[in-house]
């Protein structure tokens, strides 16, 4: 099951979005994420969090509506996003979306959420992030180490190193292509390689990396 987790940063009314929203079995909100997502004219199946920053008429009109909501377990500890994911793979999601990842209010959420999809629990989960006409996913040399990209002759492909090193990284159908290589975190030796034809692949040996996709065309395959 595909399933979407909605945080509060911004998300953006894109085909690549609605693809991902309209390809799931289960659309969690973290907290005002379930108000990004009613922007969209989109209500989340559930909805997790402390609801610190979702009360008054727009509780009332989501509950209204028949959706679900969890209580946050630990307020302290874990964020909304955090135990929205959890609560995704409880239900057993087999890949996981993640809309409104950045341009919420605060800077050091947007890196916790980032840095919340390279989690252990997600190892051999598909996991990515999707927002306007980029697709950001993670590879992990002890999990999901490959990712496939279906889209059009000049679209970006960027491979960043998320662990001190990451290792044995190979790739297909991309300009510059790479067989064996090694990047080495801080340096961004792979941003802004280019599809040579609608698809490619990226795979890696060893370590954590972030690989998006950036849709030059603004449209999808």
């Amino acid at each position: 099951m595909q399933a979407v987790v909605a945080l509060a940063g911004e998300i953006h009314d894109s085909a690549l979005v609605r693809s991902a929203l309209d390809g799931a079995g289960l659309i969690v909100a973290a907290d005002s994420g379930a108000n990004r997502l009613r922007a969209l004219g989109i209500l989340p199946h559930v909805v997790i969090g402390d609801l610190d920053s979702l009360q008054g008429d727009d509780l009332f009109n989501l509950k209204a509506v028949g959706v679900e909501f969890e209580p946050h377990p630990d307020p302290e500890q874990r964020t909304d996003g955090d135990v929205a994911i959890g609560y995704a793979l409880k239900r057993g999601a087999s890949q996981i979306i993640v809309v409104g990842l950045f341009g919420g209010p605060r800077y050091d959420h947007e890196v916790a959420n980032l840095y919340l999809l390279t989690h252990p629990s997600l190892r051999q989960i598909p996991t990515w992030a999707v927002d306007g006409w980029t697709a950001l996913t993670v590879l992990n040399g002890n999990g999901v180490s490959q990712a496939h990209f279906h889209g059009a002759i000049g679209d970006y492909v960027t491979i960043t190193a998320v662990s001190e090193t990451v290792e044995g990284i190979v790739t297909v159908g991309l300009k510059w292509p790479l067989s064996n290589a090694t990047f080495t975190r801080g340096l961004n030796e792979g941003t802004s390689n280019e599809l040579i034809n609608d698809r490619a692949m990226v795979q890696i040996a060893k370590g954590t990396a972030f690989a998006s996709h950036h849709f030059q065309s603004g449209c999808l395959p």
